[in-house]
């Protein structure tokens, strides 16, 4: 993606599902943040089969959360001193003194460790599609559910790539569930989490699962990846229009006929959508066919130095005989970047404008904590410290943010660069093999859908220096 393309992709907002109310049946979904545990595969001798059955009784396992690192659940635990203390790190066992350098072999790092949690899933889940979300695991995994593998290291693999599996077949509805995640290091160069000169490299290199991991129901229909472009009519700023997309999927044996249907504040629209059995298709809905969708005088988002920072819900539903199969609701701003090279003092410089205005860039770099411990209270805080300072962007170093960092931000008007880390295997073409080659790809798209209706994300660059 070069960074002459002119960018009208716009919004904001998270992709997780939310909990509303059908017809028939509520659709909800949740996170599965407590009642984990964790523990080496050196000291656990029992397979996934196992361990992912209430009958497995973990002794000696260490409590944990999720999102979490191995060595950020190891330090919770006391079992390794503060690394941001004095020198503490470097007495770790499987201190790594050198930038992106390899897990020793005598690490407690080295092997593989199990995350392991039980969850009670909801009776009214019975009756539909129970699906698990994973946003990030690092790096390889081995996923099991109720003594059943549902995936394993040939799918799960990458630091940034995103699942969503069907595990309708081997939930259990209205009782106890058991989770196990075998969940491998990254190792040579593997496209993985990587701190640069920004932290220490942490023993573990991040290994662990990093973000949030959520359970939802569907009927038999499913929306995906919901997706608002606009278009202002500049140079002036008195007409936006809006297209919209979904990627909408029939999980049954049979061909469902149903309606899909959106709202952004008082306007509505929606058609008739067949779908043929295991089907899956992008449906839109262009300005051309929903004059609706032409907006008169819309209310703009602007970098906080600039103007304020507007902010419209879409809400999507898709109905099959008048009852709610899934919805999916999220948020955007109208804004159009635009950017070319110009010569500025006989350097060639890249100008950009947001909403047919010029604006000068003026950020700073941003990374998040080396064990990768979520805080929206800290998030707060930086977001402030970058507008007390007069910033008005930040260079994420790799994508790796909560989506609450990212919804923060369009909220507060801070511009993002986003990127995959320089100086690592992120750029280390040359090196890559032909698998290698469609992690980065499928990690790309992944991290591209994840954040493309966010209108504080204006830049995407190979390498964050670049």
């Amino acid at each position: 993606m070069k960074a002459t393309n002119i960018y009208r992709t716009i919004m904001a907002a998270t992709f997780s599902l939310y909990a509303c109310t059908s017809q028939t049946a509520p659709q909800q979904s949740f996170l599965l943040r407590d009642n984990w545990a964790i523990q080496s595969s050196k000291d656990t001798r029992e397979g996934g089969d196992l361990i992912s059955t209430s009958a497995f009784k973990p002794e000696k396992w260490y409590p944990a959360t999720v999102p979490s690192t191995v060595f950020g659940t190891l330090v919770e635990n006391k079992v390794f001193p503060d690394p941001y203390f004095g020198t503490n790190v470097q007495t770790i066992p499987g201190y790594i003194a050198r930038r992106a350098g390899e897990i020793p072999d005598d690490s407690p790092f080295k092997t593989s460790w199990w995350y392991r949690t039980i969850f009670e899933l909801p009776a009214d889940f019975r009756s539909r599609n129970t699906w698990i979300k994973f946003h990030s695991i690092n790096y390889k995994a081995n996923i099991w559910l109720n003594g059943h593998m549902i995936a394993d290291t040939m799918t799960v693999e990458g630091a940034y790539r995103l699942y969503n599996f069907n595990i309708t077949q081997f939930a259990l509805a209205g009782k106890e569930n058991c989770l196990a995640i075998e969940i491998f290091p990254p190792k040579g160069n593997d496209l993985t989490i990587t701190w640069v000169d920004w932290n220490p490299t942490p023993p573990d290199r991040g290994m662990g699962i990093w973000y949030d991991i959520t359970v939802s129901s569907t009927g038999p229909v499913a929306i995906d990846n919901p997706k608002v472009v606009t278009k202002l009519n500049l140079p002036l700023t008195d007409k936006a229009t809006l297209t919209i997309s979904a990627e909408i999927s029939n999980s049954t044996d049979k061909k469902v006929k149903g309606i899909l249907k959106g709202t952004i504040e008082g306007i509505s629209f929606s058609q008739e959508v067949i779908l043929d059995p295991k089907e899956a298709r992008q449906v839109t809905f262009d300005p051309g066919n929903f004059s609706q969708l032409v907006i008169s005088d819309p209310k703009l988002w602007w970098p906080h130095t600039v103007g304020p920072q507007n902010l419209y819900d879409l809400n999507l539903s898709f109905e099959v005989k008048g009852n709610v199969s899934d919805s999916e609701k999220i948020r955007f701003g109208i804004r159009e970047i635009s950017s070319w090279m110009n010569d500025f003092d006989k350097k060639h410089t890249r100008v950009f404008q947001v909403n047919g205005k010029n604006i000068v860039i003026k950020g700073g770099g941003y990374v998040e904590d080396m064990m990768l411990r979520p805080s929206d209270k800290r998030i707060d805080t930086d977001i402030q410290y970058a507008k007390h300072m007069g910033l008005n962007a930040l260079r994420m170093e790799a994508p790796r943010g909560s989506d609450y960092l990212f919804d923060k931000c369009d909220e507060e008007g801070i511009l993002l660069i986003v990127g995959w880390c320089c100086c690592s295997s992120w750029e280390q073409w040359k090196r890559w093999t032909p698998d290698v080659e469609i992690i980065a790809q499928k990690s790309w798209r992944d991290q591209i859908l994840r954040l493309r209706n966010h209108p504080s994300v204006f830049n995407w660059l190979l390498g964050s220096d670049n």
